[in-house]
């Protein structure tokens, strides 16, 4: 399974206040400075889908635009007025987070799983497109993310948790093998929670995973550890407490590798 020609489909994971996002668009200034052409995108997508997930199941305060109509991937302004528009889907919304909310854990957590998901592979078609006509492709947050932040944790049944992180990783690579598509490259920024959450509490807008404790954010980071470990052939582990520079500097002398 091949990506198309030399091209390249980078990820960036971490922590949130890691500081990947940051890193993530510099990167991508430096290199089409240098003539690359760079294609950046993000996981949840803007899709209706992630819009969805980011308002209503991260809770994200920034400001969503729900006003819309998709046709052939483009949006058009409403037919109707927006105002009602708005406020009858976000009645329904509301109920469908509040169903989501008061299920059990298991439940729960399944409903996420393949919310974040079907987000994905929705995505993949765009950047299957994209890997065809830029010579990189880098998308902030992508499977990797999903087992992190998604493994069920929080049962007490050791042997449960083992079998729902297996079950996700076949998820993750039924989904990129269906698509025939390979993540070259993944950067994992690496940082102590504590340190990621003083520069969450810095931030004006936060979501809900912004505002969990240090001991989750160590449990995510444990996740990101493991995959690590596990596939450390794609995956660079990068030292997220340097300076932003030193950062994107040694990311970047690893795609330039990449791209020999």
């Amino acid at each position: 399974m091949m990506n198309n020609d030399n091209n390249l489909f980078i990820t960036l994971e971490g922590i949130d206040g890691c500081g990947k996002t940051t890193a993530g668009y510099e990167i991508k200034s430096r290199l089409e400075k240098r003539g690359i052409s760079v294609f950046y995108t993000m996981e949840p997508t803007d899709d209706p889908l992630g819009m969805f997930i980011k308002k209503y199941i991260l809770g994200n305060s920034e400001k969503v635009n729900d006003n819309y109509n998709y046709k052939d991937n483009k949006i058009e302004a409403p037919d109707v007025d927006a105002a009602k528009v708005q406020d009858d889907n976000d009645k329904k919304n509301n109920l469908l987070h509040e169903y989501i909310n008061n299920l059990d854990e298991i439940s729960y957590k399944l409903i996420c799983l393949f919310l974040f998901s079907s987000d994905r592979a929705a995505h993949l078609s765009s950047i299957k497109n994209k890997i065809k006509d830029y010579d990189i492709v880098i998308c902030d947050r992508f499977t990797d993310s999903t087992f992190a932040y998604q493994s069920f944790d929080k049962i007490a049944d050791k042997a449960k948790i083992d079998k729902a992180k297996e079950f996700i990783l076949k998820v993750n690579d039924f989904i990129l093998d269906i698509n025939d598509i390979k993540i070259d490259k993944t950067y994992l920024l690496d940082i102590d929670p504590k340190i990621a959450g003083e520069r969450i509490s810095k931030k004006d807008a936060k979501s809900l995973f912004d505002i969990q404790s240090i001991d989750v954010f160590s449990k995510i980071r444990e996740n990101y550890i493991y995959l690590y470990e596990r596939y450390k052939n794609r995956i660079e582990l990068i030292n997220a407490s340097q300076t932003t520079d030193k950062i994107v500097s040694e990311i970047l002398s690893n795609i330039d590798s990449l791209l020999l």
